[in-house]
């Protein structure tokens, strides 16, 4: 049968307690027809049961005749308080296809909102979000979105109350830009005299920051110098030298020094 909870005040809240108990009775068989679990109730009693972790007993009643059994006798649970607080509301993208676009923090309504519940699940709360689902969004949008408490871990707290439980948020798409140092490959043309070898080729600096979005970078191994020629020199030196970047990527720097050791 459902295990009642008698005597709960209205600022408490209890957790832990089972949903149903076993509870053996004894009766005339006139009485025990198929509705006599409907006369049974079990309960525990929480009169004067302070704030924390308790054994509380288990009780049961049945009108039409004797209670033999219950199982369990006892239960633990741990008593609570009700509580709110106000919190501020933030957008999070979630179902995202698109690791190059993502939506602004702003343009959440309401932007603050009142979270009721246990005191324990209240003061892990980290933030409330509304997530936004921009699978396939490449514009502007408007969406209303069912808010979540998240703790400091991300994890979904649930049994608190979230009023309103709806925002509405105005997605304005970002396009989400990285920056990262990347190593630069010197190319050349031509060929040098004969006699005449590179023994050691270095740039200055050895790689440079650059910025792009974050699928373009991450696939970025290294920039390339525009090809130098190398037919007329003769001896070690030092030239400046133009980086050729990819489509949707921009550097820090547009040129870096070039040394060649050249030996016979």
């Amino acid at each position: 049968v459902a295990l009642g909870k008698n005597n709960v005040a209205d600022s408490m809240v209890v957790f832990n307690a089972p949903d149903m108990v076993t509870v053996q009775v004894r009766g005339s068989r006139l009485l025990l027809d198929n509705e006599a679990d409907k006369a049974i109730k079990a309960y525990i009693d929480l009169k004067d049961v302070s704030l924390g972790q308790h054994k509380l007993a288990v009780s049961a009643d049945f009108i039409k005749g004797e209670v033999v059994n219950i199982l369990p006798k006892e239960v633990n649970v741990l008593v609570d308080t009700i509580v709110e607080k106000t919190m501020p509301v933030e957008s999070t993208v979630v179902d995202n296809n698109d690791e190059d676009i993502t939506i602004d923090n702003n343009g959440v309504t309401p932007d603050k909102v009142t979270v009721k519940g246990a005191s324990t699940l209240l003061n892990k709360i980290e933030k409330v979000v509304a997530p936004v689902n921009i699978r396939g969004q490449r514009e502007n949008f408007q969406a209303e979105c069912i808010l979540e408490a998240l703790d400091r871990e991300g994890n979904r707290i649930h049994d608190v109350q979230i009023t309103p439980a709806k925002a509405v948020v105005d997605a304005v798409i970002v396009r989400k830009l990285v920056s990262v140092d990347v190593p630069i490959r010197v190319t050349v043309t031509g060929e040098l005299a004969e006699g005449l070898h590179i023994s050691q080729v270095y740039t200055l600096p050895e790689k440079v920051r650059i910025t792009a979005p974050p699928s373009v970078a991450k696939e970025l191994k290294e920039i390339a110098t525009k090809p130098i020629d190398i037919t007329s020199l003769v001896a070690s030196t030092a030239v400046n030298a133009e980086l050729a970047f990819p489509e949707n990527v921009s550097g820090q720097k547009r040129n870096v020094r070039v040394h060649f050791v050249i030996e016979r």
